[in-house]
């Protein structure tokens, strides 16, 4: 079973090294003349003074070095409230983009430095100015917790249907981070509860991911579609019983989702929680009608599955549940042979008492006995024998 992958992470991580590295950056400028390069160092280290003797001298106050950063992005990076308002008041271009398409106003939100948003703001930066990977400030403002600038951001009439090259939007990531306020308030404010990543999945299908129960309610309450089948044919319900998350399994089992669906490995919900051992939600999915006897690929059923990882507890409730407990899967290899291979003791013992059958031979021609390793695991095959 493939993860999805956290497009999120991967913008926010190039993103973050294009702007942490301006330390580095700044010596670099080989074509500047002497008072650029010392302009830039002195926006980085917050020298107002320094900045101000520039400016009187006519220095170009958008200078930029070879990466793109002038020193009003690296004065709002580093929080120089002093220094971004006299390069305002010297016209300083407030919505000049690095390299990585990063203004001002794109790092002084990601820093956090409300009172330069605000500033910027008023002097008319560009609100829904997106990233070289299409990231907009209110979307690092979500990503990073800064509430405060969230609410500026919203009550200046941000868009919050804009999207990242990923097709990311500020509800997918709300709902990702587990920020349920903001979820809230991009709902109230019309976002689209169904937008989908290119990977299909959508603000449901992160929360569900994550485990953050109360976002897939509110989600849930706002007829998000429970069984939008992200890349790999997973669903909400998928990936909520492969991680484990109780809670929002049961949520959306209340909205009556499809419980046997098939990902591109043939596996089903109840397949994901045998394997990974989440007892809790075997037992509901069967509860709910799941094929309890599901051959995924090379036909693994669940029983083989929670053999083969030695989660006992999964096996025994399966059992319970009518599992047939001999099943093979395409190499001929049953849950009796996979505990036994694995060394899953608990196991093996449970199988034999349910009586599983020790002379069935693999494709190979091997038997449980024939397979297992450990001595004490052999012992207890061969007196099953008796």
């Amino acid at each position: 079973m493939n993860y999805i992958k956290n497009y999120l992470l991967i913008i926010l991580k190039s993103l973050a090294h294009t702007i942490v590295t301006i330390a580095m950056i700044i010596p670099l400028a080989h074509a500047a003349t002497e008072d650029e390069t010392e302009f830039l160092k002195a926006a980085f280290s917050g020298k107002t003074e320094t900045i101000t003797q520039f400016l009187e001298k006519g220095i170009n106050v958008n200078y930029q070095n070879e990466m793109g950063f002038t020193a009003l992005i690296v004065a709002s990076q580093f929080g120089h409230s002093e220094i971004v308002k006299k390069l305002l008041e010297s016209n300083a271009d407030i919505n000049h983009k690095n390299a990585g398409g990063v203004t001002a106003l794109t790092i002084a939100t990601k820093n956090g430095h409300a009172d330069i948003v605000d500033m910027l703001l008023a002097k008319g930066a560009d609100i829904n100015a997106q990233t070289t990977d299409g990231i907009t400030p209110l979307m690092l403002a979500i990503q990073k917790g800064r509430d405060a600038i969230v609410d500026t951001l919203l009550d200046k009439g941000a868009d919050i249907h804009l999207h990242t090259q990923e097709k990311l939007t500020a509800l997918i990531i709300a709902a990702m981070e587990g920020k349920g306020s903001i979820v809230e308030k991009l709902l109230a404010k019309g976002a689209k509860v169904d937008d989908q990543a290119s990977d299909n999945t959508t603000a449901l299908y992160m929360a569900a991911r994550n485990g953050h129960t109360a976002i897939v309610e509110t989600l849930l309450a706002k007829n998000a579609a429970a069984d939008i089948l992200a890349v790999d044919n997973t669903t909400p319900l998928f990936i909520a019983a492969q991680n484990g998350h109780s809670d929002i399994v049961n949520a959306l089992l209340a909205k009556s989702v499809k419980v046997d669906m098939q990902d591109q490995n043939s596996a089903t919900p109840l397949t994901l929680a045998a394997l990974m051992g989440h007892s809790e939600i075997v037992k509901t999915l069967i509860k709910h009608g799941a094929a309890i006897d599901h051959k995924a690929t090379n036909g693994f059923t669940p029983l083989i599955l929670a053999a083969q990882n030695g989660h006992t507890p999964v096996i025994e409730i399966l059992l319970e549940n009518g599992a047939k407990i001999d099943l093979q899967n395409e190499d001929g290899v049953t849950a009796l042979m996979w505990a036994s291979l694995h060394d899953h003791t608990d196991a093996v013992k449970v199988l034999l008492a349910k009586g599983a059958n020790t002379s069935i031979k693999s494709k190979t021609g091997k038997t449980a006995s024939e397979i297992a390793k450990d001595p004490a695991i052999i012992e207890l095959l061969q007196a099953a024998k008796k």
